[in-house]
């Protein structure tokens, strides 16, 4: 059994579609606390913080069991790291921000397991279609880019504005699932 120290419905979901038997469990990682402008950088230190607040919250029961973390950040086209949005406007600035561009999604995905650990991350690139105004008005209305990572979803109604990706889906969903395939068979736990 592997354990899944996040919370995301949308990683659990991508973890049973390759039958993956998991079990969520706590971390407390404060993702501010990693400062790197680098995306690729920044997603590595939060995975590698994520599993190891994970790891000192596991119940005795639990240890020794293999444990999964894995963070998306969205790197616009400004180049800055866009987390979640903080309010309405703030999910207007990015929207307004991907309209008509193109820009980067990053996953890293971390499995610690019997001394050992291993990260991989994924990119993908995602062109929005030029938005009009009423269009981000109504996404935002609808509170669906909250909680949310660039302040999206694709695999939600924001799909629709979404013209071209190139690159791994579901890393744009939450969860690089080939590079999480990888890391599990190398570990041989598939």
């Amino acid at each position: 059994m592997l354990l899944l120290a996040s919370e995301s419905q949308r990683r659990t979901e991508l973890l049973s579609l390759i039958n993956v038997q998991h079990k969520v469990v706590k971390q407390n990682f404060d993702e501010s606390s990693v400062t790197s402008s680098d995306p690729i950088i920044c997603s590595k230190e939060i995975v590698k913080g994520k599993n190891k607040s994970a790891l000192s919250l596991l119940d005795k029961s639990l240890q020794g069991f293999p444990i999964l973390t894995s963070d998306t950040l969205v790197f616009s086209p400004n180049k800055n790291i866009l987390g979640k949005p903080e309010s309405s406007d703030h999910n207007v600035e990015m929207l307004k921000e991907f309209s008509g561009t193109t820009h980067s999604v990053f996953s890293s995905v971390m499995i610690s397991y019997q001394q050992r650990q291993a990260i991989k991350t994924c990119e993908t690139l995602v062109t929005f279609k030029k938005l009009e105004m009423n269009e981000i008005e109504k996404y935002v209305e609808s509170r669906e880019g909250e909680g949310k990572a660039g302040g999206y979803g694709i695999h939600g109604p924001a799909g629709m504005f979404i013209s071209k990706i190139v690159g791994s889906y579901t890393n744009v969903v939450g969860l690089p699932v080939h590079e999480t395939y990888e890391i599990l068979r190398s570990f041989k736990l598939l």
